[in-house]
């Protein structure tokens, strides 16, 4: 014979508690694992995601200013309590990215790391606005303004922190190895010796080179008239291109 529920009381409490329980967790992984994280600071101490491992490949993020920050504020995005590292980036914020957030008319500036606190926390750390000139800045990417600022001991590098340019090759001289894009002449490759550094065997083209240049000449080179753009080189196995000493 079937057993009649009415005569189990307790079957009606244990399933409320595990459909409690379903939705909690449906409830926590549509907060954690959302296409679209939505962070909105008021006071600048909020968690938008806490998380014991935190994938963000695939995903992407949507950052709110409701306060002004005072010079050294750091914004939580995602605490990671797990031992690893946060799993890939958002797709619309990279590791050291500069991102301009606006409140009350005015815009503060942070940089995205991936790997602060014990280097698997993703925080927005106060950073100011680059002195050198806008034609200038347009002309170097991202990550060498970011360097430039840290050999000048500019936030957020005026304290400790596990933030690191990414200039995936640079000697111990302050030369790093970076992609030219330029018209191509004499004069040009002339100056780069002039500035302490030396262009690359074979590496020109009609419109670009790669060469080893000190990290602090890039501001120089970038305020010709023939140079559009200059960007750290990225090797690979089959470029056979290596810096020369």
């Amino acid at each position: 014979m079937n057993p009649n529920i009415k005569t189990f009381p307790h079957f009606h409490v244990l399933a409320r508690t595990v459909l409690a329980a379903v939705a909690m967790l449906a409830l926590s992984t549509a907060h954690t694992f959302a296409d679209v994280v939505n962070a909105t600071y008021t006071t600048g101490a909020e968690v938008p995601v806490s998380s014991n491992g935190f994938t963000a490949t695939g995903k992407s993020v949507n950052l709110t200013l409701n306060f002004a920050p005072a010079p050294g504020t750091q914004l939580m995005v995602v605490r990671n309590t797990a031992p690893g590292i946060i799993r890939g980036t958002f797709s619309n914020l990279a590791q050291g990215q500069t991102v301009a957030l606006s409140y009350a008319g005015v815009t503060y500036h942070f940089v995205a790391n991936y790997h602060d606190g014990q280097g698997n926390d993703l925080v927005l750390l106060w950073t100011g606005e680059d002195p050198l000139p806008a034609a200038i800045l347009k002309k170097l990417d991202p990550q060498i303004v970011l360097a430039l600022k840290k050999s000048r001991g500019q936030p957020p590098f005026d304290k400790p922190t596990t933030l690191e340019p990414d200039i995936p090759v640079k000697d111990d001289t302050g030369r790093v190895l970076v992609d030219v894009e330029a018209s191509i002449s004499t004069q040009l490759s002339n100056q780069v010796s002039v500035l302490g550094g030396q262009v690359i065997k074979s590496s020109e083209t009609a419109t670009t080179f790669r060469a080893m240049v000190p990290l602090l000449q890039l501001e120089t080179l970038a305020g010709r008239a023939d140079v559009k753009f200059i960007s750290p080189a990225r090797l690979t196995i089959t470029s056979g291109v290596k810096p020369s000493p």
